[in-house]
C-alpha cells in the first residue's frame, strides 16, 4: 500500500506539472486563431544569438520577413533564404552561390513552428503583463516536456492589441539564447506565390548546389 500511495502521488506530481495555466492556454489559443486566419504576413525583423561559450561572441543581424502558410522569405543584406514549404533556398551573395534542401517542417523558422512547440512539446505559463516599445504584452513561458528537446524553456511576448507573437526567446540546453523580435508588422497585403520560389533569371551569375 505504501509503495502504491508514493507511485500515485509521484503520478499525479507528473499530471500537475504537464498541465498548462488556464490563462496561458487561452492566450496561445487566441493567437494561434488570429494567426491561422491571416493570408500573408510582412515584418522587418531582429535575430540575435547569445552563447559565452562561442569564441566569435554573440551574432546579430536584421532583415525583412515574409510569410504566407509555411511559406517564408527571410532577407539579410548578405543571404537569403526561400521556402515554399517544399524545398528550401540558401541564396549567399557574397559567394554568389545558392543551396537548394529539402523543406523540414521540424526545422522551420516560421511562427506557426512556435505553435506546434506550445501544442505538443512543453508547458506554458502566464507570467505577467510587461510594456515593451509603447506595446503591452503577454509574457509567456514554455517548459519542454521532454528531456530530448535541445532547448529548456522558451519565453513569448504576444501583443495585447492584436494577439501576434511578436517576440520570442529560446533557452537552448547548450547555454545559446536565441532571440526574434519583429517590428513594422503588415498583414494581408497579396503578397503572391512567386515570392516563394527561388528564379534563376533573378540572379544571373549564381552557382546553384542542389543538396536534395
Amino acid at each position: 500500500m505504501k509503495n502504491f500511495l508514493v507511485i500515485f502521488f509521484c503520478m499525479s506530481l507528473s499530471f500537475l506539472w504537464a498541465q498548462s495555466d488556464p490563462k496561458a492556454t487561452n492566450i496561445m489559443n487566441t493567437s494561434k486563431q488570429k494567426f491561422g486566419a491571416l493570408k500573408d504576413i510582412s515584418s522587418s525583423f531582429k535575430y540575435s544569438l547569445e552563447n559565452k561559450n562561442l569564441k566569435e561572441g554573440n551574432l546579430s543581424r536584421t532583415g525583412t520577413i515574409k510569410m504566407k502558410g509555411k511559406k517564408y522569405r527571410i532577407s539579410f543584406s548578405e543571404q537569403e533564404v526561400i521556402c515554399d514549404a517544399i524545398n528550401i533556398w540558401v541564396i549567399m551573395k557574397s559567394e554568389k552561390e545558392v543551396n537548394i534542401s529539402q523543406y523540414d517542417p521540424e526545422e522551420s523558422l516560421s511562427i506557426d513552428r512556435l505553435y506546434k512547440i506550445y501544442e505538443t512539446e512543453t508547458k506554458a505559463r502566464f507570467d505577467k503583463d510587461e510594456i515593451i516599445g509603447g506595446n503591452t504584452y503577454n509574457k509567456i513561458s514554455l517548459f519542454a516536456l521532454n528531456k530530448s528537446t535541445d532547448y529548456s524553456r522558451v519565453e513569448l511576448w504576444v501583443n495585447k492589441k492584436n494577439s501576434f507573437i511578436e517576440r520570442a526567446a529560446i533557452f537552448q540546453k547548450n547555454g545559446a539564447i536565441i532571440r526574434y523580435e519583429l517590428t513594422n508588422l503588415k498583414t494581408d497585403a497579396g503578397i503572391p506565390d512567386t515570392e516563394f520560389v527561388f528564379s534563376k533569371a533573378s540572379w544571373p551569375g549564381y552557382e546553384v548546389i542542389d543538396l536534395r
